[in-house]
């Protein structure tokens, strides 16, 4: 038997309130994730302004000497994430 046909096995077998409990409970994960689709996402795509608006700040902030070793970041990291 799939799994399939033992979930509608045991969906027939339920009594009506049950049911309605799991129709609320699936209802309510359905809408936390169209949620979770319209939230914010710092991975959005950018335009080319943007990108260019970026780059000049980190110009700057590379020119003000407002950087990090790179060494510095990647033991950081390993150190962090136990890598």
């Amino acid at each position: 038997m799939s799994t399939y046909e033992s979930t509608v096995s045991m969906m027939n077998q339920l009594p009506e309130t049950d049911l309605l409990l799991i129709h609320e409970f699936v209802r309510r994960l359905a809408s936390k994730t169209e949620i979770k689709k319209e939230m914010y996402n710092p991975y959005k795509p950018l335009t080319r302004e943007e990108i260019i608006e970026q780059l000049s700040i980190a110009r700057k902030h590379a020119d003000e000497g407002q950087v990090l070793d790179a060494h510095q970041v990647s033991a950081n990291v390993r150190e962090k994430y136990g890598l």
